[in-house]
């Protein structure tokens, strides 16, 4: 007995040195990255930092900090394993992305809301209503289709993630509100819930193939229906579209910052169909004349430039389109640039499709859609 308690309190005896030694480990692991990382600060930066007046006024130890955190050698190693553990530890993906069940992202600005949000929509309203009145003074027809959330699309993945209760008929009242300004509208989300695979990609913000494919065949549908456009073709040429399952990193890995984690360490990439889809040929060399297909323009997000949106569209109109969507350009971006632009003046189509997200339609205005919408009021386009 007296044996094994003498063991035990051996063993004891070495375990308290483990935080000492790990303690000293790190700091002696810091003192080499602080001083390899020195070693690449400008010979002039150490001048500055070595003036006499500066180091008085502590103007040198500010210096010091900043030129450290310029060039500190380890600062993007240390960054990963600080992801990898939130991950790993919490399933944090940082404050813009949140965390649904069975691989799903979300993005967090579909689940926030803002101040004036109301207000902030029914003056986008107001603009839409302003720039389809002017585009029909020009022979031009406006139609504006909606995106739903990925957050209200596949809710059953948000696994008590909180969706403001707000924004249950905040699409539709858009939706309303349009229409009773006399703006064409498709509201894209019957579509897209009917549909009973998945619509959205589970790690990226946008619509997968499957669910940009449901809403092209649905504005296409729209559009003919609507006498708009000569042709509606509901299911795809055989052999328009050539499809393999591959692995895809979506862009809510980027946001997240776990794309740069080794794959041991972040979230499985998601399977999922990645196609190559044939172009409709334009049988004239004026897009927009009416010697040409069916001329539509499409302007709106980075929606339209994600699951091959376009080339389906393209498709089931049986013509081409001219995709002036923008990456990044938020509700004014693509339109603006489009709009304000001399194609549309010497070359007008003869349908404009405007692709906007419901996300979109309550967040405060940048002062450049302030400005557009003072434009607007003005009676300019």
């Amino acid at each position: 007995m007296s044996e094994s308690f003498s063991f035990d309190a051996k063993k004891a005896g070495a375990w308290r040195y483990v935080p000492a030694l790990s303690f000293a480990a790190i700091l002696a692991a810091g003192l080499v990255a602080t001083v390899s990382s020195l070693q690449e600060v400008p010979l002039q930066k150490w001048r500055e930092m070595g003036d006499g007046q500066k180091i008085v006024q502590g103007e040198a130890t500010r210096m010091f900090t900043t030129q450290l955190n310029e060039h500190f050698s380890w600062s993007k190693t240390f960054a990963k394993f600080e992801r990898a553990v939130r991950w790993n530890l919490a399933r944090d993906a940082g404050p813009n992305v949140r965390v649904g069940c069975d691989g799903w992202f979300f993005l967090q600005e579909e689940l926030t809301t803002f101040d004036g949000g109301a207000q902030n929509a029914n003056a986008r309203a107001y603009m839409v209503g302003q720039i389809a009145q002017s585009l029909k003074k020009q022979g031009v027809q406006l139609v504006v289709a909606v995106v739903p959330d990925k957050s209200r699309v596949e809710q059953q993945h948000l696994c008590g993630l909180h969706r403001p209760a707000g924004f249950a008929q905040r699409g539709d009242d858009w939706i309303k509100a349009l229409r009773a300004k006399q703006v064409d509208v498709i509201d894209l989300y019957p579509a897209l819930n009917s549909f009973s695979g998945e619509r959205y990609y589970r790690t990226d913000s946008h619509w997968s193939e499957a669910g940009a494919n449901v809403a092209a065949a649905a504005i296409a549908r729209h559009l003919q229906s609507a006498g708009l456009v000569d042709k509606f073709t509901a299911d795809l040429p055989a052999g328009a579209v050539k499809t393999v399952i591959a692995e895809r990193m979506g862009d809510l890995f980027r946001v997240a910052n776990l794309d740069g984690l080794p794959a041991a360490l972040r979230p499985a990439i998601e399977k999922t169909a990645t196609s190559t889809v044939a172009p409709v040929a334009n049988n004239s060399d004026d897009l927009f004349g009416d010697a040409g297909l069916p001329a539509v323009a499409l302007i709106g997000t980075s929606f339209s430039l994600r699951g091959n949106f376009v080339p389906f569209l393209s498709q089931h109109l049986a013509a081409p389109v001219a995709n002036l969507a923008k990456d990044g350009g938020d509700f004014d971006g693509s339109a603006t640039a489009y709009l304000h632009s001399k194609a549309l003046l010497q070359e007008p189509p003869k349908v404009v499709v405007w692709e906007i997200p419901e996300r979109m339609l309550q967040k405060p205005f940048k002062p450049s859609e302030r400005a557009w919408l003072e434009s607007l009021k003005q009676g300019k386009l």
